[in-house]
């Protein structure tokens, strides 16, 4: 019985870091976006508009760390490509 406990209580704690890490990099997104707005401070703005934009990308870091832990190789290896097709786009992006 205890097995099967462990086992429901994996994806809740990974359902709970992923939580986090939005719930994270909205709140630091807000923080920086409503500074630069009341600063007059572009540089923040950018900043907060770059952590909203990269919130999914680290979510997407977590459930492929999630996955490989859990041993899920085939969801892995399909998180594992959606990292890899993201991080050619932004090299692609960046014009080098």
């Amino acid at each position: 019985m205890s097995a099967g406990r462990a086992s429901l209580e994996r994806p809740v704690s990974l359902e709970r870091t992923i939580e986090v890490v939005l719930t994270a990099g909205l709140l630091a997104s807000a923080a920086l976006l409503l500074a630069g707005l009341t600063l007059h401070r572009p540089a923040l703005l950018k900043w907060g508009i770059l952590i909203l934009m990269s919130t999914p990308v680290a979510r997407v870091v977590v459930v492929t760390v999630g996955l490989l832990r859990e041993k899920d190789w085939l969801f892995a290896a399909v998180s594992l490509w959606i990292l890899a097709v993201l991080g050619s786009s932004l090299y692609l992006a960046s014009g080098r």
